[in-house]
């Protein structure tokens, strides 16, 4: 019988494996499978003693591997693995001295509001003591006029909350006063707003504006659609009194 054959019957009959034990009366010979015999070429290695002592003797035998060089070669790759780097603490220090951004000093402000919509922001310097609330009065008397104004005084300082752990650069002191300043003008509309000082017009201003060479001038605020007038401290008008005509000549 065909072996797949019989296979597949026997799994028909859900028998896994069988083997006939005695022959039927009129059932042919088994005969024996025939198996196939494949003729494969074995190579002959030579395993005499003298073929081993002479391939241990021949030095440019591909066989013979130099094993104390591999060793050495593994040895010294262990060795710069473990070795340590060379670190330079003086030039890091450098590094982290070179990217380190300038920290700005705590300052403070001065701002007046005489009229509404009408806003002044000087720079304060109390260690020269100067009488800088007379001098302003007598701005605003000849600016105004015959109109009534108000002189009440307010400190804005910087950083406007104590904390050791916040960034004092620039930026962040001029970030910090924009925002205090739209803030102010979205509480209080401003229509006239003079900047008196270098501290008090360099964080409004733009990067690529001079204080000095803008002084005397109108200049936009940044990311903002106002306009401020630029003026010399009360304190630097007090120690230089010659530029007080240059101030009744800018002022509207």
């Amino acid at each position: 019988m065909n072996e797949l054959q019989r296979q597949a019957y026997l799994s028909a009959l859900g028998i896994e494996n069988y083997a006939p034990r005695w022959l039927l009366p009129s059932a042919p010979v088994p005969a024996t499978c025939v198996m196939p015999v494949f003729d494969i070429p074995v190579a002959t290695v030579e395993t005499s003693p003298a073929a081993f002592v002479a391939a241990a003797m021949n030095p440019n035998s591909e066989s013979n591997t130099p094993v104390p060089n591999l060793l050495t070669t593994i040895v010294d790759l262990a060795e710069q693995k473990k070795a340590p780097l060379a670190i330079n603490a003086a030039a890091i220090l450098q590094q982290l001295e070179e990217k380190k951004v300038p920290v700005v000093q705590p300052f403070s402000l001065t701002v007046y509001r005489p009229q509404p919509g009408f806003l002044i922001i000087d720079s304060r310097n109390t260690k020269l003591a100067l009488p800088t609330e007379v001098l302003l009065s007598n701005i605003l008397r000849v600016h105004f006029q015959k109109m009534q104004f108000a002189l009440g005084e307010e400190v804005l300082r910087w950083p406007m909350i104590e904390n050791r752990f916040v960034s004092r650069t620039e930026d962040d002191a001029r970030n910090e006063l924009q925002t205090w300043l739209a803030v102010e003008n979205e509480l209080r509309p401003i229509h006239t707003l003079w900047l008196m000082g270098e501290s008090a017009a360099r964080y409004w201003l733009d990067l690529e504006n001079d204080w000095a060479a803008k002084c005397w001038t109108e200049q936009p605020i940044k990311d903002s659609s106002l306009q401020a007038l630029i003026l010399p401290s009360l304190n630097q008008l007090l120690q230089r009194p010659a530029q007080k005509s240059r101030l009744w000549a800018c002022l509207p």
